[in-house]
């Protein structure tokens, strides 16, 4: 956050920042599409998309029609469209115009995934939504920060629990379970690790799931462990 972005190549480290044509310094987001372009999400007024060739950084703001040059995440899907999550409304990049969904519950999307089926799934400030191609369904309203699919096809996410106390929430690490994903209820498991701000979610090779808060986690299927202690 300010100081661009690194390129490590094995031996040493190359800085890119907005004096190399990268659009922000301060970097929320990186993706790597099928072309093998990087895509950096850029935070600040001065912001938006940047996507380096390999050569040379091309921006995209609003002016070429993105909602917000606050760019929170970025995908392609199958079909090599690539989307946006922002400040703003979601867009759509198809290579050649910004398409905007502009329900107001699309706002804010923080984290963007495409699962194995095709169906896309946002995560944010209007908690966690499916869209299957022509239809967006809502599963939950709390925020959501991050959006995870392991090898089973369960989804899992990382949402903030209103405690009802003001200055006190608590977030939860969540598991939505592949087989009844179709219905608009599907089955959730809720893990409450008692920590902050949960940050990023992967799973291990062992089917263990990984994610971080104050430091890192690991959940067994039985057990949350802390290494941090």
């Amino acid at each position: 956050m300010g100081s661009g972005v690194y390129y490590y190549d094995g031996k040493s480290f190359q800085q890119f920042t907005t004096k190399d044509g990268l659009a922000s310094d301060q970097v929320t987001d990186m993706y790597e599409d099928k072309a093998g372009n990087i895509w950096f999400g850029t935070d600040g007024t001065e912001g938006g998309a940047s996507r380096y060739d390999g050569k040379s950084f091309r921006n995209f703001t609003r002016k070429d029609g993105l909602t917000s040059n606050n760019v929170r995440s970025i995908i392609e899907d199958k079909t090599g469209k690539l989307w946006f999550g922002t400040e703003g409304e979601l867009c759509v990049y198809d290579g050649k115009t910004f398409t905007t969904f502009t329900d107001k519950h699309l706002t804010n999307v923080r984290s963007i995934i495409e699962d194995k089926k095709g169906a896309i799934w946002l995560g944010g400030k209007e908690g966690l939504w499916r869209y299957d191609g022509s239809t967006f369904t809502n599963f939950t309203q709390n925020f959501v920060g991050y959006v995870y699919e392991d090898t089973k096809g369960n989804i899992w996410i990382s949402s903030r629990k209103d405690t009802g106390v003001s200055e006190k929430l608590s977030w939860l690490l969540s598991r939505y379970d592949e087989r009844s994903l179709s219905t608009t209820k599907p089955t959730v498991t809720e893990l409450n690790p008692e920590v902050g701000m949960l940050f990023g979610i992967s799973e291990a090779t062992d089917g263990s799931i990984w994610f971080g808060s104050g430091g890192v986690y690991r959940y067994d299927g039985t057990t949350i462990t802390d290494f941090n202690r």
